[in-house]
């Protein structure tokens, strides 16, 4: 079959056609290279790293001896006369304590148990409880909270066991409960020649001493001296029951070069980022800024809350945040200015180059951080996700690049 001329012609016209554009956009790349990327939202901060103590009033607890039996959390509030630890002569005595717990428990239970026999209302409650601990239990592991997932194990266990000596009759219970009374009262006999260890100020409670508890107080901080912070040493750190530690007030005092300390002044507030130890930015304000010694400054920063949660930091790297920015994100190099010097960046806006003018927040390493112009309006708007071109040449508002 003989092809027509005027096909052949039409195939020679099509591949003249995309040779020729084929070149054209070589050319394109090769005299006006033009790349482009996404905008997006971000932020950044302006940080000072850092080495330093907390500093708190604390009070080592006399030792007492004998086995020691703790009543209290690490962190846990402490009232005037509150028993804090109790001293056993016996070395078996924290095996008789815990059984004895394990009794006054299944008391409780027995004496649930016989008002829910008397009241039926009471079960039903309990078995609102148990559903409602099943729910509580689930939400700690899902958000990997153990230590309350913990807690929660014991609150629905003793829930169940309450629960089941519902089934049981009036007089089983009533039996049950005498048997139990009595098995108390048995080990209360054994334990004889305990001592209470009790607080006589009010504070919170920590089970650690690590021997600056004499040595980083509130009065050491007095005249601080970046020599005075690098040159402190731990005293006697012994404390079997533990410390107190007074007031709502901790301090963190750390050295700083002269220069970083230049962007600081006294009464400043700033956020503190611990590297570990708490997993939160405390908000502290600077208390003191010490003169010059060799290069460096010691910096006191004083925190009003918290102080449950950071009991056992002392040492601890960390971070000021003295200023965070939130924007728009551009490379640095797409940053322009127009014919009125307002800066601002060129964005594809359909097959057009569209002029977009910004205020600068923050400058970063390579990029920076920006905000619409107030005064722009309809496609001068700069958004997240917009096309910001940031190699090409001869842009112009309007020019035609798609």
């Amino acid at each position: 079959m003989k092809t027509s001329p005027i096909f052949k012609i039409l195939s020679v016209a099509v591949l003249v056609a995309v040779v020729l554009m084929f070149g054209i956009q070589s050319y394109r790349y090769v005299t006006d290279p033009f790349t482009t990327t996404l905008a997006y939202n971000s932020q950044a901060e302006e940080t000072i790293p850092v080495n330093g103590w907390l500093v708190r009033q604390e009070e080592i607890l006399s030792d007492v001896p004998g086995t020691l039996y703790h009543y209290l959390e690490e962190g846990e509030k402490v009232g005037v006369g509150q028993t804090i630890a109790t001293a056993y002569s016996s070395e078996n005595a924290l095996q008789t304590v815990a059984q004895l717990e394990e009794q006054e428990l299944r008391l409780q239970q027995l004496q649930f148990a016989l008002t829910s026999y008397l009241n039926p209302d009471a079960a039903l409650k309990l078995d609102s409880s148990i559903t409602e601990g099943i729910l509580s239990l689930r939400g700690h592991l899902s958000q990997g909270d153990y230590a309350s997932a913990d807690e929660a194990v014991s609150q629905l266990k003793a829930a169940i066991l309450k629960r089941s000596h519902t089934y049981s009759s009036a007089e089983e219970i009533q039996k049950d409960i005498a048997s139990v009374q009595k098995q108390i009262k048995k080990l209360e006999g054994s334990l004889s020649g305990a001592k209470s260890i009790t607080a006589t100020r009010s504070g919170v409670y920590s089970a650690v001493c690590d021997g600056y508890e004499t040595v980083l107080t509130p009065e050491f901080l007095e005249d601080l001296t970046p020599a005075k912070l690098e040159n402190i040493r731990p005293q006697d750190g012994s404390g079997k029951v533990g410390k107190l530690i007074y007031g709502s007030t901790w301090y963190y005092a750390a050295t700083v070069s002269a220069r970083q300390a230049e962007e600081l002044e006294k009464g400043q507030v700033v956020q503190l980022r611990f590297a570990k130890g708490l997993n939160t930015d405390v908000q502290a304000t600077i208390q003191s800024i010490s003169v010059g010694e060799n290069g460096k400054v010691a910096v006191v920063l004083r925190c009003d809350h918290y102080m449950a949660q950071t009991t056992l930091l002392r040492h601890q790297q960390a971070e000021l945040i003295l200023e965070g920015h939130k924007g728009i994100r551009v490379p640095a190099n797409a940053l322009r200015l127009d014919e009125d010097k307002q800066p601002g960046v060129y964005c594809i806006v359909g097959v057009t180059a569209r002029f977009k003018p910004v205020t600068v927040l923050h400058q970063g390493d390579g990029y920076v951080l920006v905000q619409p112009e107030k005064s722009a309006a309809g496609t001068r708007i700069l958004r997240p996700g917009d096309e910001v071109i940031i190699t090409a040449t001869q842009l112009s508002d309007g020019k035609i690049v798609g």
